[in-house]
């Protein structure tokens, strides 16, 4: 109950929705920015990259269940990454990323793409929810 302020009525308030940096997963909260520092971390090591040749950014969406976020991942290469990368990342980064990263680091779905970014370079994490929402109802 939340008072109304002027010493009346209280009222109920009910969240409708959360708007966190947070992946909920096996119950618990993972912060979109660990998994990405971990993801980034993983790829450079299994695929021999230097630093910022690769660049990560997870959101969580409700795919298969209303309590537990999936895992997606938005990964961006740099013009200085090794030829042939991008396809050998295709091949084999969920399959690997289940063995070599955290459990709650292991993403369920990834595509390449530009990381949205403000002009300070925060991740527009709204803009690449609605990235992914589309993306999921394309994929079926």
């Amino acid at each position: 109950n939340v008072e109304d302020g002027e010493g009346g009525t209280s009222k109920d308030v009910y969240w409708l929705s959360r708007e966190s940096n947070l992946l909920i997963r096996g119950g618990a909260n993972y912060s979109y920015e660990q998994i990405n520092l971990e993801l980034t971390a993983f790829l450079e090591a299994s695929h021999g990259l230097e630093k910022g040749d690769v660049e990560v950014a997870v959101v969580g969406i409700k795919i298969g269940s209303e309590h537990e976020d999936s895992c997606c991942a938005t990964l961006s290469l740099s013009e200085t990454a090794p030829a042939g990368v991008r396809e050998r990342i295709e091949e084999e980064f969920l399959k690997a990323a289940k063995g070599g990263v955290s459990k709650g680091s292991r993403p369920d779905l990834f595509m390449f793409g530009d990381i949205p970014k403000t002009f300070k370079g925060s991740i527009l994490t709204k803009d690449l929810v609605k990235t992914w929402e589309a993306e999921v109802r394309k994929r079926g």
